[in-house]
């Protein structure tokens, strides 16, 4: 029941992001598709939201991109691309933090 809500959790999404940026800092494409593999959960979870229309599906692909710029030697691309990624993820926290203060 734990591996469960590690990989498809939220700790999830934090492993996925430490994977990613670790492929893009190592300059190691397949940790950053391996990022873009355990990101795919909380994707389709975010594409449920109500006003988002299944837009938050398409973040594993930034990711997915943002590999083949690893792949090119362009970090720069790279990190560039995981920006989606890390803000939908602080726009979850955000709302999770701040939808107790009402």
């Amino acid at each position: 029941m734990n591996l469960i809500i590690l990989l498809f959790g939220f700790p999830a999404v934090f492993v996925s992001l430490l994977v990613s940026a670790l492929g893009v800092h190592k300059e190691k494409y397949w940790l950053v598709l391996l990022g873009a593999v355990l990101f795919i959960p909380f994707s389709y979870y975010l594409s449920g939201a109500p006003g988002l229309y299944r837009a938050p599906i398409l973040l594993p692909l930034f990711q997915v991109l943002a590999a083949a710029a690893v792949r090119e030697n362009n970090k720069r691309w790279a990190w560039i691309l995981l920006i989606p990624a890390f803000l939908a993820t602080l726009w979850v926290i955000g709302v999770a933090l701040f939808y107790q203060i009402r």
